[in-house]
């Protein structure tokens, strides 16, 4: 048994002709979709809280920019978290504000 794990470009590599030998052989074929907002909102509490925090860190508005330019992915949701508790650390803020995010958007150069 051999598991293939990749980003969905992988699908389009091996839909080339020349990979159709072992396309042919693929038994099962998953693809993972993107977590949903409420999923995103869960996830991001959850975090938190595994790290101890028990008060409010992202606004509403702010969770909600972050998780609509995740897309659905728990990496860029990590990192977007990430990079927005920078901006507010910098910025000396207590709540990050939907401002910031629009700031580590950027950073990220997903803006």
């Amino acid at each position: 048994v051999v598991l293939l794990s990749g980003l969905p470009q992988l699908n389009s590599t091996l839909r080339l002709s020349i990979h159709e030998p072992f396309r042919q052989r693929i038994v099962m074929n998953y693809n993972l979709e993107g977590m949903t907002k409420a999923e995103g909102h869960s996830y991001v509490t959850a975090k938190l809280n595994g790290a101890g925090c028990t008060q409010t860190v992202f606004e509403e508005n702010a969770l909600e920019a972050i998780l609509n330019a995740a897309n659905g992915t728990p990496r860029m949701i990590n990192k977007l978290c990430n990079a927005s508790l920078l901006v507010g650390n910098s910025s000396n803020l207590n709540i990050i504000t939907a401002d910031a995010v629009m700031q580590a958007i950027n950073d990220c150069e997903l803006g």
